[in-house]
């Protein structure tokens, strides 16, 4: 209306629960009033509905628009896709792949609340969710400096359903998800044992799979190469198992020693402490700024301080918790008897024993003119059981 009278545009009738003469004074008095009474019915919806969030974050309740995986609506396990679950968060992190994983849920049938089959990347999403610590986040549209809205989640605290894994090891996955080094490469089947494991003693860059030069008889073989530059090459099959062999010879040592000791559980209960005061001087800081009690610099200088602190500690869980993901080493010699490299399952099983024996595992240079493999040609750093 206020557009209409400022452009000389002469308005006749609108309906709004009767008929409103919108040419005169009375008329578009009507007319303003009924807005503002609308309007301000809309705010008070949203500002009860932005309460009643609040209450459910306070309150620690479940409230998800659709059934997560591993839950009900209520909060409660759905017991098998929970196991499956604790077993991905155990695999991921004993070196399994997303693609090994997600096939495996395919063949059993456990698909996604959507009935949809998994794929590295759902699986991926669904890994990474707090809720399966236990933990509840709360997400919102915020606005960038350039304009553009985004949505930002974050936790607010503990849920009131029980926890699906421990902290420990939902830092741990996220760590370990997030780490730059770790191979993404689409999330495919696994064509090399030892590919993106070893890496070249010149320049530390992982080596990778390829093939040699045809040689005099036609022949081509598999060859580990640095990926950096092509610093050093080496023969697959006999590095591969130089590496098993020197495993296996340290497996019954790691299957005999205890997977935690009583030093590690009582570290993981101070850290876990430390978390939940760190967690709390933020909230106290956001209260203290919403009722004026600090300014927005002091609030900024604190919040930092403290998501610094949290993220320092939620390493030292993440630490903990790898520790802790150990695989059974009993089998590995049969399996690489029976080793197939058209069996991403089987490599993935391997791989995994290889990272939790070895800290390191190093390509030598060979020499000139040396084509023959040698176990000087491969440095080894074991960590402890």
């Amino acid at each position: 209306m206020d557009l209409a009278e400022a452009t000389g545009v002469t308005l006749a009738a609108a309906q709004a629960q009767g008929v409103l003469d919108l040419s005169t004074p009375s008329g578009r008095l009507a007319a303003r009033i009924g807005a503002v009474v609308a309007r301000n019915e809309t705010e008070m919806r949203v500002e009860r509905q932005v309460l009643g969030h609040q209450r459910r974050r306070e309150s620690g309740r479940p409230f998800w628009s659709t059934r997560p995986f591993g839950f009900e609506r209520d909060g409660r396990h759905r017991e098998a896709e929970a196991e499956a679950l604790r077993q991905a968060y155990r695999d991921v992190l004993a070196g399994i792949t997303l693609w090994s994983i997600a096939k495996d849920w395919n063949a059993r049938g456990l698909l996604s609340p959507h009935g949809k089959e998994w794929r590295s990347s759902n699986l991926r999403s669904v890994l990474l969710k707090p809720r399966n610590a236990g933990i509840q986040t709360y997400s919102q549209w915020v606005e960038k400096p350039d304009g553009k809205r985004v949505r930002r989640t974050e936790e607010t605290g503990a849920g009131n359903w029980e926890a699906i894994v421990s902290e420990g090891i939902f830092r741990a996955l996220v760590r370990h998800l997030s780490d730059p080094e770790r191979n993404t490469g689409g999330g495919g089947k696994r064509k090399a044992l030892l590919s993106g494991v070893v890496r070249c003693s010149k320049c530390q860059a992982v080596v990778t799979q390829g093939w040699s030069k045809q040689n005099a008889a036609g022949e081509r073989y598999r060859i580990y190469t640095c990926s950096g530059g092509r610093c050093i090459t080496c023969p697959a099959d006999p590095l591969d198992s130089f590496v098993v062999r020197k495993v296996i010879d340290r497996a019954e040592e790691w299957n005999a020693a205890p997977a935690t000791d009583a030093a590690d559980e009582e570290r993981e209960a101070e850290l876990l402490a430390e978390e939940t005061a760190a967690s709390e001087r933020r909230t106290a800081l956001a209260e203290m700024f919403a009722v004026g009690d600090i300014d927005a610099s002091t609030l900024r200088t604190g919040i930092g301080r403290c998501d610094a602190d949290l993220t320092k500690i939620r390493a030292g869980l993440a630490d903990l918790a790898s520790q802790r993901v150990r695989v059974d080493l009993g089998d590995i010699e049969y399996l690489w008897e029976e080793l197939d490299f058209e069996d991403p399952d089987r490599i993935d099983y391997v791989r995994t024993v290889v990272m939790q024996v070895c800290e390191r595992v190093e390509l030598m240079p060979r020499g000139r003119g040396v084509r023959s493999f040698k176990g000087e040609h491969c440095r080894i750093t074991f960590r402890n059981p």
